[in-house]
């Protein structure tokens, strides 16, 4: 299978947003308490905003010519007086198309995430991902990452 790695562009929205929609509908089903459909999980105007702003880059895999996953990356700093200053990078939102799973795309992803964030002048890859997601546990795992912190919540 050939699979191009690129970013994304304005054009892209289409694909885009119909993949980060199978990925919204996963969130929904595995944790409802937090999620809820709606009929578009990214406006196009935030889109927009990622890919064209200065601290955020969406990188898309497309496979003949259809976006199959995407990473929408961002570029951060820790400027507070408390923290080691560092320059990091954060997946705010992640996803392949069931499809297309277990075909390296995944990987392939991170894999571009890391080179952006090492341009960047980025020291570490991060990201949160939801509990009851344990496929996704089992994917960033084995890719190396490790866990560094819990956040943790209450019902009141």
């Amino acid at each position: 299978m050939d699979v191009r790695i690129r970013l994304a562009t304005l054009e892209d929205y289409a694909g885009f947003v119909a993949e980060a929609g199978e990925t919204h509908a996963h969130h929904v089903a595995a944790v409802p308490r937090v999620f809820r459909s709606v009929d578009v999980a990214v406006p196009e105007e935030y889109f927009a905003q990622l890919v064209t702003g200065d601290d955020s880059d969406v990188i898309v895999a497309v496979v003949s010519g259809s976006i199959v996953g995407y990473a929408v990356l961002l570029h951060r700093r820790a400027a507070r007086e408390m923290l080691v200053p560092r320059t990091y990078a954060h997946i705010e939102n992640f996803g392949v198309s069931a499809a297309y799973r277990r075909e390296g795309i995944g990987r392939q992803l991170i894999e571009a995430c890391v080179a952006r964030a090492r341009e960047r002048g980025a020291t570490s890859l991060e990201l949160d991902c939801w509990e009851a997601n344990q496929e996704a546990i089992a994917f960033y795992t084995s890719l190396g990452m490790h866990v560094t912190r819990r956040y943790f919540a209450m019902d009141i």
